[in-house]
């Protein structure tokens, strides 16, 4: 048996090459259409009714009850001319030559354009790597949809209380405060999923910030506290420039410790000179009792300490001439709100070793973020005594309210966040 392929633009100029070339007694194996949009025909001479295996359809042909014989050529072509001359009969259906389809027949073509179903029988996409294909694309597409719709009903099915619980975390957050803060309010407040939850939540946050009553800031013996650069000597100043402006010089003395550096207390000597009060030095040849002792009568006493790291030897000098001082010392710790929580902590630590009457929370007008130094003095529960907010003296510092100070942490907040916003995008 000879087997010769054929190829031609479409079917019917195949069939016509096959019967020129073979013959009408070709007989037609297969036929497919190339990835170029060519038709092949495999077309067989001298065919004996027997197949080879390779060219056997895998799925199940119909029942017959004669032995198979394949199309030839001038068959093929006999029904395309016979369907393009014969013109069909009304509401007739589009085949009107009806016969059993074996595995090898092609149906027919039109005069124009090639039938749709032929069209897709004959596509290289028909064949069984491309039902695979297809099947396994179905597959996916299904596995898909059904992880989809898996996810919308959790996100339907998460309780409402976590979401309006994940907000207000998320802006407690914004705010600066710590995780343990943060905590704390979600687990006390209520929420209900209403406009006022925030001013609820800000008001309890205020609740918790230990804050010391001003009817005796004023008076007595004050020492200022912290690290080197905090604006301990300036608060000095400011607070005894407003006790001057409000009730005279009489009454008011400035004393320094700070005898390490060169020159340091300089600057609490000009502020003496202008408030017209006395200023005293504390140096190796004296003692800060004596000191304290001699101006015990006056009704403001403010102390002047050294700035040191935590970690500078000279600290534990400071600290031991705090402890040894006489009980009517109250001792204030200045924080620098631009200062990381971390490093906040660190101060504390250090100088928790002395007993401290609270804090002065410096510098925040400088400060991106209140939230840290909130933080700290609510977990250390460190009375906030006084709260500074720039260089000018004496408007910049004022007894401390919490209110005051969350609306000024929300302020902050907002600002930068502004401010970040105009820089991130260039606008």
């Amino acid at each position: 048996m000879q087997i010769r392929r054929f190829r031609a633009p479409d079917m019917r100029q195949a069939i016509r090459k096959v019967r020129d070339a073979v013959g009408p007694d070709a007989v037609i194996l297969s036929n497919q259409r190339l990835p170029t949009g060519e038709i092949e025909i495999v077309a067989a001479l001298d065919y004996d009714g027997s197949l080879p295996s390779s060219m056997t359809s895998k799925r199940p042909a119909a029942p017959r009850s004669d032995k198979y014989t394949a199309p030839s050529a001038d068959y093929l072509e006999r029904i395309e001319k016979a369907k393009s001359q014969t013109p069909p009969a009304e509401n007739a259906p589009p085949q009107a030559i009806k016969r059993p389809v074996t595995q090898f027949e092609m149906p027919p073509l039109s005069n124009d354009k090639e039938d749709p179903v032929l069209e897709e029988n004959l596509s290289i996409r028909n064949n069984d790597s491309a039902k695979q294909l297809r099947d396994m694309e179905l597959e996916l597409k299904n596995v898909r949809a059904m992880l989809e719709q898996r996810q919308q009903a959790e996100s339907r099915a998460e309780p409402k209380e976590n979401i309006i619980e994940s907000r207000a975390r998320e802006k407690l957050k914004g705010l600066g405060l710590s995780e343990f803060v943060v905590s704390r309010l979600i687990d006390d407040i209520d929420l209900k999923g209403r406009e006022d939850d925030w001013n609820r939540l800000l008001a309890h946050l205020a609740d918790y910030i230990p804050v010391r009553s001003s009817s005796s800031e004023l008076k007595g013996c004050i020492a200022f506290m912290g690290p080197t650069g905090v604006g301990k000597t300036t608060s000095i100043g400011k607070i005894a420039a407003q006790h001057v402006l409000k009730h005279g010089s009489d009454g008011v003395v400035l004393i320094t410790t700070d005898s390490y550096r060169i020159a340091a207390h300089e600057q609490l000597r000009t502020f003496g000179r202008i408030l017209n009060v006395p200023v005293e030095v504390v140096n190796e040849y004296s003692d800060l009792n004596e000191v304290l002792a001699k101006y015990a009568h006056y009704s403001l006493v403010l102390v002047d300490t050294a700035g040191m790291n935590p970690r500078d030897s000279n600290l534990e000098r400071q600290l031991l001439m705090m402890k040894r001082a006489r009980a009517s010392l109250k001792k204030l710790l200045v924080l620098p709100c631009t200062s990381q929580r971390q490093v906040l902590k660190t101060v504390v630590d250090v100088y928790s070793q002395i007993q401290l009457d609270g804090c002065v929370l410096s510098k925040l007008d400088e400060s991106a973020s209140l939230g840290e130094a909130i933080s700290v003095v609510i977990e250390e529960g460190l009375p906030v005594v006084y709260i500074a907010d720039g260089q000018r003296i004496p408007d910049d510092i004022e007894p401390a309210r919490a209110h005051n100070l969350i609306s000024r942490a929300v302020y902050t907040a907002e600002h930068y966040s502004q401010l970040y916003g105009s820089l991130k995008y260039g606008s």
